[in-house]
């Protein structure tokens, strides 16, 4: 038996389809719409043609504070001088691996930490006030208070806790130990897998300070950010990178698949009854 369609019902189904074709480019667009970030948005350091191409910043040294871990090393050609002076005391010289030798479970197990009154204790010499001063015045003003034991001997010294947590819209997120003493915000993306592109550039900052943590802000899209307090990173800083809300507003929090099967279906019993 052959089956016949009035074309009032051809042009019914006709009708239909073309829906179905406008709904699934009304679809597509939306979801193309939700995926896009404006090229200016993901752009780093961006000036202006006529701006001159030296920026000057400051690169401050950081200062040292209650609570962070020293690893301190006399050096002396005597065995025997070197042991005293040294909280391993195995009379056995010990190297540092690495530029900033952080990360090294020897220099935390034989770290200094500075106390509540800003001092290490150190065998021979006794307590050493370091606090609120770089590591280059703490070498030097270690070098002084040996130096009336022994002549000759050299210092260094080496901050073992310096980390930084990066969260948010980065590649690979989480706490890193640095190994150099003057890391700055664009380091940290190089080696967190850099900001994906729903990252919002306009970074949050949350800083440790003595009376609690202190809030700042760095935006990456502007070359100005050279010159900002939060260029350069600090230990334990906690590093934010917030979504751009086109990203919470798009494709993969809206159920548009749903909003589409639902009209799809819809239409198809109203065209169906009719």
């Amino acid at each position: 038996m052959t089956v016949h369609f009035s074309k009032e019902r051809q042009n019914q189904n006709y009708g239909f389809i073309q829906i179905r074709i406008s709904l699934a480019l009304i679809t597509f667009f939306l979801l193309f719409a939700s995926s896009c970030i404006p090229h200016k948005k993901i752009l780093y350091l961006q000036k202006q043609a006529d701006e001159v191409d030296t920026i000057l910043f400051s690169r401050p040294d950081y200062r040292l504070k209650s609570g962070d871990i020293l690893y301190i090393q006399v050096l002396t050609l005597d065995e025997k001088s070197y042991a005293m002076f040294n909280s391993d005391r195995t009379g056995q010289r010990t190297t540092t691996q690495g530029g900033g030798g952080i990360g090294n479970p020897q220099m935390f197990l034989y770290g200094y930490t500075i106390d509540d009154d800003g001092n290490v204790t150190m065998p021979v010499v006794g307590k050493v006030n370091v606090a609120n001063k770089t590591l280059d015045e703490a070498t030097k003003h270690i070098e002084e208070l040996v130096g009336e034991f022994l002549i000759g001997a050299t210092v260094l010294v080496k901050l073992v806790n310096f980390s930084v947590t990066v969260i948010g819209e980065v590649g690979s997120p989480g706490k890193y130990y640095i190994y150099d003493n003057r890391i700055n915000i664009i380091d940290l993306m190089s080696v967190s897998g850099d900001l994906t592109a729903f990252g919002n550039r306009n970074i949050t900052i949350v800083r440790q300070t003595d009376e609690g943590a202190t809030f700042g802000k760095i935006n990456l899209n502007d070359a100005d950010a050279l010159r900002s307090d939060y260029f350069y990173l600090q230990p334990n800083d906690i590093v934010y990178i917030e979504p751009y809300k086109l990203e919470r507003l798009g494709i993969s929090q809206f159920p548009i698949s749903l909003v589409f099967s639902t009209v799809s279906f819809v239409l198809f019993l109203v065209t169906y009854f009719k």
